[in-house]
């Protein structure tokens, strides 16, 4: 009786991707607070991070709860990056009970924070297995974070679409890219955003790579924009709430539509 009255609860589950030191955590942390304050809904927070030492909001379903990355170092005497592996590798034998226990919470929005290297989430197989049964229970989609400070040459740029794709395509999700750290200079920002929405300007700019290096950009930018997902790209920020609203009206319409924001 419990578990269907679980299911009737309609779940929109957001999770939150992108590499190292982009700002994951700070934007779960400041979205769910922008949900909270202007859409009168609390949203869930779940921490799938078992090397997070500090959280900026308290996780209603925290991995740590299964296992610690810095205790697993100690245990069995690995490094940092041996660690986190190992601890996704002890985390998958609780996925079922992880998924459960998110399942139960009656929030309109779970926000789930994904661990500071991306491919620990994106390349293993816990991601994709933790995605497919949250499938189960709702709409499941992702926000993959575009970090300025990574996207200083048109062929960072086209990587950033890449990673986003490979978002898409391996864990079966729509996403939404969005630029963060707004808050760090608009003219960077605004340029970076133009060359991400439109493919003829970053072909221009990647017109002038030489090389190898530059035929091939252009090819993919070709592919990318054939097969291309959401071209509206908010510029947000967890330190001013900057363009929040702009995305959560985003997660809203692609739940509401199951998909297309071209």
């Amino acid at each position: 009786m419990v578990l269907v009255i679980y299911l009737m609860v309609k779940k929109n589950i957001v999770v939150v991707l992108g590499p190292a030191g982009c700002g994951k955590t700070s934007l779960v942390a400041s979205l769910g607070k922008w949900i909270e304050k202007n859409q009168f809904m609390k949203p869930g927070y779940v921490n799938l991070d078992p090397g997070a030492v500090f959280t900026p909001y308290v996780a209603d379903v925290d991995i740590r709860s299964y296992v610690r990355a810095e205790e697993v170092m100690t245990r069995e005497r690995l490094g940092p990056n041996g660690a986190l592996i190992r601890s996704i590798e002890i985390a998958m034998g609780n996925l079922d009970d992880i998924v459960a226990k998110i399942a139960s919470l009656k929030n309109p929005y779970i926000l789930v924070d994904t661990p500071g290297q991306m491919e620990l989430f994106l390349f293993r197989d816990f991601g994709v297995e933790f995605v497919e049964k949250m499938k189960k229970y709702d709409y499941v989609m992702g926000i993959v974070i575009f970090d300025p400070t990574l996207a200083s040459r048109p062929q960072d740029i086209l990587s950033l679409k890449l990673l986003a794709t490979i978002a898409q395509l391996r864990l079966g999700i729509d996403t939404i890219p969005v630029v963060n750290k707004g808050d760090l200079g608009r003219e960077k920002l605004e340029i970076m955003q133009k060359l991400l929405t439109s493919p003829e300007q970053l072909a221009d700019e990647v017109k002038r790579v030489e090389g190898l290096l530059g035929e091939i950009s252009e090819k993919m930018i070709q592919i990318l924009e054939e097969y291309r997902f959401a071209t509206r790209i908010p510029i947000v920020s967890s330190l001013t709430w900057e363009g929040l609203e702009k995305l959560y009206d985003m997660i809203h319409e692609i739940f509401c539509t199951c998909g297309d924001l071209t």
